[in-house]
């Protein structure tokens, strides 16, 4: 994500709301409600431990090690290196693209892959577009020319017409596609207070039009960012998203909410639920950029932690009885991808995606720390216990 860590931040004294519209000053204020259940629910303890009937992560007993062994479980296959071509730093209709691209998204569609990213060569949502997920081209209109897919909402307050538009989300919700995308709705403490808005295609390519209310709580100072749209295995949309936290009082988690089935906005009567709060020394003040995955029958979440600014910066995972949880951590707490795992300077900001019988993770690394963000693309092994291991860095 673009916003920096709470270290020295301001306690903010907006009003907890779950939905809101931006208003011409500061704080957004609270609007129309569109789920009963708050966007932010109280704070309780997260579980640690995975129910009994989850066949899979650290520290399982033998019985359930043979129990998924003898579970017919989808082959894997081993995945290849992927090494993303050298292109040209600038943003160039018809030319290898190999610039700034952080927090990426992924999807395939229509033999193509589509790779979404934070605003960059003043974009509102920067699509890239593959058929090997080498080569990357800028997305095109059908004359060639440079094209912006997203049209923002008017709550947003973002410079440029909603050009600062944080790690985008986009997923297939119903008969068309859903776009989630973080953005300023106002200010708050002197920092930019950010919602999460909706928008709607018929194509991956968008156009996306802006639906729904946008997603808000006001009582953290730089509010909610990060969304993810994942569908699950049975076909359900799913929303996850990052709480900053707020100062002094509850520290920033990831949560997950049922979406209906247009992709519009939650589903009547669904719930928001916790399932990773900042917790391990490797996270610094901050855990964000939730990617939930499912793969082999193992429900993964993938997160970001510490300061995007920094070497530090690294990706850890968990592993969910389904997506509202429980999660727990794995790795023994330590992050997968790391600036020592993987060779690449601060890699974050990543999404978990299937491809094929493989399970990858497309995410960003520094050149050099302070200089470009650039996509990568790793290649994971899943363990007999449904661990993961990195084959291939990217």
């Amino acid at each position: 994500m673009r916003g920096r860590t709470l270290a020295g931040m301001l306690a903010a004294v907006a009003m907890v709301v779950s939905a809101c519209s931006g208003s011409s000053g500061g704080t957004p204020q609270a609007g129309p409600t569109t789920a009963e259940a708050p966007l932010i629910p109280e704070a309780t303890e997260v579980p640690t431990v995975l129910p009994s009937d989850v066949l899979a992560g650290e520290m399982q007993d033998l019985a359930k090690l043979a129990e998924r062994l003898a579970q017919q479980l989808p082959q894997q296959k081993r995945p290849a290196a992927i090494d993303v071509a050298a292109g040209s730093e600038q943003w160039q209709p018809g030319v290898a693209y190999r610039g700034y691209f952080a927090d990426p998204d992924i999807l395939r569609a229509h033999g193509r892959w589509y790779a979404y990213a934070t605003n960059t060569a003043h974009l509102r949502l920067p699509t890239l577009v593959s058929r090997d997920l080498r080569t990357w081209t800028p997305l095109t209109d059908g004359a060639g020319r440079r094209v912006d897919p997203l049209q923002p909402a008017g709550w947003v307050r973002s410079r440029g017409g909603g050009q600062s538009l944080w790690a985008p989300g986009v997923g297939k919700v119903g008969n068309g596609w859903t776009a989630a995308y973080a953005a300023q709705a106002g200010t708050s403490g002197g920092q930019r207070h950010n919602c999460i808005g909706l928008a709607r295609g018929s194509s991956p390519a968008g156009p996306f039009r802006p639906v729904g209310e946008p997603l808000c709580y006001g009582q953290a100072q730089l509010g909610v960012i990060d969304p993810d749209v994942f569908v699950d295995s049975t076909g359900r949309p799913w929303l996850l998203w990052k709480f900053s936290g707020v100062v002094g009082q509850r520290p920033a988690g990831l949560f997950v909410r049922r979406l209906n089935a247009e992709g519009t906005g939650f589903a009547d009567g669904s719930e928001t639920r916790e399932l990773l709060t900042l917790d391990q020394p490797w996270e610094g003040d901050t855990i964000e950029n939730p990617s939930m995955v499912q793969f082999r029958g193992v429900t993964y979440l993938f997160y970001s932690g510490n300061s995007w600014e920094r070497a530090d910066y690294a990706t850890g995972y968990a592993i969910c009885a389904g997506p509202e949880g429980p999660c727990v951590r794995q790795n023994h707490g330590a992050p997968l991808l790391s600036t020592a795992t993987t060779g690449n300077p601060g890699p974050g900001g990543a999404t978990g995606f299937v491809d094929g019988k493989s399970l990858r993770l497309v995410y960003h690394a520094w050149d050099r720390v302070g200089g470009l963000r650039r996509m990568h693309v790793a290649g994971l092994w899943q363990r007999d216990d449904g661990t993961l291991e990195i084959v291939d860095p990217g």
